[in-house]
């Protein structure tokens, strides 16, 4: 394969979004939450004229989740902040959960940016909060950034009962690195992009963290949780992927 064969054969890539379906059982899930589901989307890094936002939107119309939840970096750069707020925009009326991530915290990422999009989605940036369901509450908890140490687990925990399962929200898997509650039951991450260029087989060449290559994406037992890193949807640097297609995940919670 020529150059630039091979250049356009990682373009396109880039561009095959696979879906992916797990199921996750949850000791204590609240009885009305047996079989929610949830929608893991992260890593967008929108670029100008991005087609992903009506992608997404597209794929959420289909699979009618219960929650949708965004764990972080939404811009390639400050140019493409308006197709961040078209995005966000699309799933104002769809239940939805978001954090940070660090590329959200680029120089051309004002404060006014991340508080315009707080206003468009609810984030959890050390914070927890439920969601209810039927009489039952099933609990959702998010960290700002990791990657950077702007994460406060036990200020995100703070308002959670003490026999209450969790779902957290956090941009980076680093966070598996900090002591882990037992309340928590699944954590949903991104950040690493799979590796975004991958071996035959699907070795990553890089993570971007301080955890083992083998963390790089996918499932994991870690403690009393199931880590759940994605592979995520956009790309950083250069717009290619070989051997790691972009990844939505849907999650079935199960008592």
């Amino acid at each position: 394969m020529g150059l630039a064969a091979l250049l356009a054969q990682g373009a396109r890539n880039s561009r095959r979004i696979r879906l992916t379906h797990q199921t996750v059982t949850i000791p204590g899930l609240p009885a009305p939450f047996d079989g929610f589901r949830l929608l893991h989307l992260t890593d967008l890094h929108l670029r100008r004229g991005s087609t992903l936002p009506a992608a997404l939107a597209a794929i959420t119309a289909q699979l009618q989740p219960d929650l949708v939840c965004f764990t972080g970096d939404y811009a390639f750069t400050g140019l493409s902040l308006p197709e961040v707020d078209a995005c966000f925009a699309r799933f104002a009326d769809t239940p939805t959960l978001a954090v940070l991530g660090n590329a959200d915290y680029r120089d051309d990422f004002t404060p006014a940016v991340r508080a315009r999009w707080a206003a468009a989605l609810p984030f959890l940036n050390n914070r927890a909060l439920p969601i209810t369901r039927d009489g039952g509450a099933l609990w959702f908890a998010g960290v700002d950034d990791p990657h950077h140490d702007r994460d406060d687990l036990p200020a995100a925990l703070r308002d959670v009962p003490p026999d209450a399962p969790v779902v957290l929200l956090a941009h980076s898997p680093d966070i598996i690195t900090r002591p882990l509650d037992p309340r928590i039951r699944l954590i949903l991450c991104g950040h690493t992009h799979g590796g975004q260029i991958c071996l035959p087989g699907g070795l990553a060449l890089y993570n971007n963290t301080t955890l083992p290559a083998r963390f790089a994406s996918g499932r994991h037992q870690v403690g009393a949780a199931v880590l759940y890193v994605s592979r995520g949807l956009g790309a950083t640097r250069i717009p290619l992927r070989y051997g790691c297609l972009p990844e939505a995940t849907l999650f079935t919670l199960r008592g």
